[in-house]
């Protein structure tokens, strides 16, 4: 983000809005404190999961493929999340 003029910035929201869906998959997950909720989470929305134990308090696996199957990002939209990624802005006509 630069001070003084428009700045390309579409790479950084890119990774912060992955960075910040997956920060909230990783709240979700310590809600529900052990695998056991989250397994049963997983046969409420009906995804067939290997019953592996899953810890819910690393951070790496919130980004698990399953967590991505769990809390898509459709989940996220519908909670009301602004994916500034998609916002368009347009240039000023001095920096093309």
């Amino acid at each position: 983000m630069n001070y003084y003029r428009v700045a390309n910035i579409k790479g950084f929201t890119r990774d912060f809005m992955k960075w910040l869906r997956r920060r909230l998959r990783m709240v979700k997950m310590k809600q529900w404190k052990t695998y056991k909720a989250m397994h049963k989470e997983m046969r409420r929305l009906g995804i067939k999961g290997n019953g592996l134990k899953m810890a819910v308090t690393k951070w790496k696996n919130s980004n698990a493929h399953i967590m991505h199957q769990i809390l898509p990002n459709k989940y996220f939209e519908d909670l009301g999340l602004i994916d500034i990624y998609k916002y368009e802005v347009g240039l000023l006509s001095n920096y093309y």
